[in-house]
C-alpha cells in the first residue's frame, strides 16, 4: 500500500467516523455540534478521491516504465488533464504523456471562402458595427 492509498483510507475513515458522530449528536439533540461535525465530511471525501486517483496514476506510471524497460511497446498514459482533447495535439503541460500531433492545415478554403475570410479579417480591427 502506497502512502497515497493509506492517506485515502485515512480520509475515508475520518469522514465516516465524523458522519457517525454527527448522527449520534443529532440523536441527542445537539444540533449545532452536529452541523459543525458534518461540515468537513465533503472535503474529506474529496481528498480521499484525489489521493486514490493519484495512487492509481502512480501505479500506471510505474507499470508503463517497467514495460518500456523490458522493450515492450505500450500505449501512452491518459493525459494529465482533459485539455489535450481540445488542444489540437499540442502538449499543454510538463506532465502530459502524449506526443504532439503533426501540424494540420485546418483552414483549407476554396477561392470564394478565402475571399469571404479575407473580407472578415480586413474589418476585424475596424471599430464600426459592420
Amino acid at each position: 500500500m502506497t502512502r497515497l492509498l493509506a492517506l485515502a483510507h485515512t480520509c475515508l475513515t475520518l469522514a465516516f467516523t465524523e458522519l457517525a458522530a454527527t448522527a449520534w449528536l443529532l440523536a441527542h439533540h445537539e444540533w449545532l455540534l452536529g452541523i459543525l461535525a458534518v461540515w468537513a465530511a465533503p472535503s474529506l471525501l474529496a481528498a480521499a478521491g484525489i489521493c486514490r486517483r493519484a495512487h492509481h496514476r502512480a501505479r500506471a506510471k510505474a507499470h508503463r516504465a517497467a514495460q518500456l524497460k523490458t522493450g515492450k511497446q505500450c500505449q501512452p498514459l491518459m493525459p494529465c488533464c482533459p485539455y489535450w482533447t481540445h488542444s489540437d495535439g499540442q502538449v499543454h503541460g510538463p506532465g502530459c504523456t502524449r506526443l504532439p500531433l503533426p501540424r494540420r492545415d485546418t483552414y483549407r478554403l476554396d477561392d470564394a471562402g478565402r475571399a469571404a475570410f479575407d473580407e472578415i479579417v480586413r474589418h476585424y480591427h475596424d471599430r464600426s458595427a459592420a
